[in-house]
């Protein structure tokens, strides 16, 4: 890189240009876009009465254990007891 006194006011100013430019466009363009907050307050795709992943796995497990007692923990029905489980936690909510 060759700097060179005579030349560095000039070349700083062709760099302030030409940096300057891309930014002014920029700016430009963010005034003209419409606000974000201008969407529709009812467009949510979080249903709030559903709980979090891992309570919704503990309401499940918890309602399993309680119908595997009702049936004296015999063993072979743990998956039904599961669905089961899961159809009443759900239907619940």
């Amino acid at each position: 890189m060759d700097v060179t006194p005579s030349s560095g006011k000039a070349a700083r100013s062709r760099i302030k240009k030409t940096l300057a430019e891309p930014l002014a466009r920029s700016a430009r363009k963010a005034r003209a876009r419409k606000p974000a907050a201008e969407a529709p307050a009812t467009a949510t795709s979080v249903d709030t009465r559903t709980p979090p992943p891992d309570e919704l796995r503990g309401m499940i497990a918890t309602e399993a254990y309680f119908i595997a007692a009702q049936r004296n923990f015999a063993p072979g029905g743990e998956l039904d007891d599961w669905l089961e489980a899961e159809r009443r936690v759900l239907a619940r909510l």
